[in-house]
């Protein structure tokens, strides 16, 4: 007989039990506690979030957050993520979880909400059965930093440096601009620097003598990101961005070789990257480099209110 399901709001206390449940849905999640520590300390009031914890015999089965999504300029744009233990999927944890989430949403007046399935078919089944669409196609690959192919030369006038020789303010400045053009279903109008610099920069996780600016003639161009969950011995990318007045000239390649050498050094043995299949350019880049599909992800979108 299955016990009662209970459902409260989560405390930070809650976080290792709720990465628990992420480490065992999601071969690409790699975060460490503290790092999710962080998303939760940096999130926005104005984001009027709600985060539950679902419970069997007082064992963490299922999570959920949901709330407005304030890194676009879109009016009601609003996120929910609801993620199920495997071994409790079936009995009704998600549906239960992402009703008092709908609520909430409608509550406090999202429009168009934005959530995200596995290739599992029965996880994109269950999107649909609450009445999402679907939207975009993410690729999830990874490679072993032992095995590169050989730096591309560096053209006349660049040159790398670290994010941390950069500095906060010139990385900054640089992912915004280079970031607005994300594919994806939802802008992306970018975060305040405070936000940026406890959220991103000074995050546990960020590998800032990894992670690698190219300047062009002095100007910083083109910069990749790395998280590394460090006790695992693997990172994460979490973007490549170039000004679009360089794009075409190779640099993407240069810092991301750059930096999977940085990383190899530092520990990390594998680099997993995940990339919107309409972004021909960036998958080339990483199927260069040796990264190798091996799972994939739907964003699934649905109207609350106009």
């Amino acid at each position: 007989m299955t016990s009662e399901l209970l459902i409260r709001e989560m405390t930070i206390e809650d976080v290792p039990a709720q990465a628990a449940i992420r480490y065992a849905s999601f071969p690409w999640f790699v975060a460490s506690v503290a790092q999710q520590e962080v998303w939760w300390r940096t999130t926005r009031p104005e984001a009027r979030v709600l985060r539950l914890l679902a419970l069997r015999d007082g064992h963490a089965v299922g999570c959920a957050v949901g709330g407005f999504n304030i890194s676009t300029s879109e009016p009601g744009a609003s996120y929910v993520q609801v993620e199920v233990h495997p071994d409790h999927r079936g009995q009704g944890v998600g549906s239960a979880l992402y009703q008092r989430l709908e609520e909430h949403l409608r509550a406090i007046g999202a429009r168009r909400v934005r959530t995200f399935a596995t290739e599992d078919p029965a996880d994109r089944r269950w999107a649909q059965k609450q009445g999402y669409t679907q939207g975009a196609h993410d690729r999830y690959a990874q490679l072993d930093t032992a095995q590169l192919p050989s730096l591309p030369p560096l053209p006349s006038g660049v040159t790398t440096v670290s994010l941390r020789e950069a500095g906060p303010q010139t990385v900054y400045d640089l992912d915004l601009a280079a970031s607005v053009d994300e594919p994806g279903d939802m802008s992306f109008d970018g975060i305040p620097y405070d936000v940026w610099l406890g959220r991103y920069w000074n995050s546990p996780d960020q590998q800032l003598d990894v992670g690698t600016v190219v300047l062009v003639d002095g100007v910083a161009a083109c910069a990749t990101f790395l998280e590394a969950n460090l006790a695992l011995g693997k990172g994460v990318s979490t973007g490549t961005c170039t000004l679009r007045e360089y794009r075409g000239r190779g640099l993407a390649k240069i810092a991301k070789s750059v930096a999977l050498r940085q990383a190899a050094q530092a520990g990390i043995h594998t680099a997993i990257t995940c990339n919107d299949y309409t972004n021909a350019p960036m998958i080339a880049v990483n199927d260069w480099l040796g990264y190798q599909p091996f799972a994939s992800e739907y964003s699934y979108l649905k109207q609350l209110a106009d």
